[in-house]
Parts: structure tokens; sequence; C-alpha cells
């Protein structure tokens, strides 16, 4: 699915708002690309209870980070990201 749809699935808000949004904060596009690879890996995961937990972890982070910025929190710090390239962080 992409990553539009996705996001205003999840979070109720219209097309247009969320592409303006992604438009004017770079790091808000890059945390709705990071939810929706999360979400494909979770997918992906179903049947690695352990691996699907670490993805529902990192899943709801990013809604978190993605609601606060929706309803007019701070701009994102993308170093602080649950997610990269590598896979959810562990916090062990």
């Amino acid at each position: 699915m992409p990553t539009t749809a996705l996001i205003m699935r999840r979070f109720k808000v219209d097309e247009l708002a969320l592409r303006r949004l992604c438009n004017a904060h770079p790091s808000f596009l890059s945390l709705c690309e990071d939810y929706a690879t999360a979400c494909c890996a979770l997918e992906r995961w179903q049947n690695d209870e352990a691996k699907a937990a670490d993805y529902r972890s990192v899943i709801e982070e990013l809604e978190r980070e993605i609601s606060s910025f929706l309803t007019g929190g701070a701009p994102i710090d993308r170093s602080s990201s649950a997610y990269s390239t590598n896979g959810p962080k562990r916090s062990h």
C-alpha cells in the first residue's frame, strides 16, 4: 500500500493536507516512509513472534511521532527515531 494511503487510513488525515505536510517537512515525509516500511516488515514477520513484537513496538513509537506532528507538536528530530534502515532498535 502506498505510504500516503496508509497514513491517511490510519490517521484519518486529508490527502491534500498530508501531501502539503510531506512537501513542507522532509523529516515528516521520512517519518511516514519509515512507518510504511515498518508496517510492511510486520506483515512479513507475522510468524516470527520476536521480530513481530519488535516491529509492533517500532510502529507504536512512529505512530506517536506522526500523531504529535499532525496535532501541531514540535518538528521531528529524526536522529532519535526508533527505526533505521537496519531494522528496529532494541533496548537491551
